[in-house]
């Protein structure tokens, strides 16, 4: 992928991500993957003890 100018790099990860993980052959995450990773990461912080 270093070979690949800034703009072609965006379309890739655009497709990636726009297309969700069956067109972009398991390579993404689903937007509920990444809705439960930012809801359990929210969760811990939140609710640390180490604060």
């Amino acid at each position: 992928m270093s070979g690949f100018s800034p703009e072609e790099r965006i379309r890739e990860l655009e497709q990636m991500f726009l297309g969700g993980p069956i067109i972009a052959n398991g390579k993404s995450f689903s937007i509920e993957t990444l809705l439960d990773v930012l809801l359990v990461l929210y969760d811990e912080c939140c609710n640390s003890t180490l604060r």
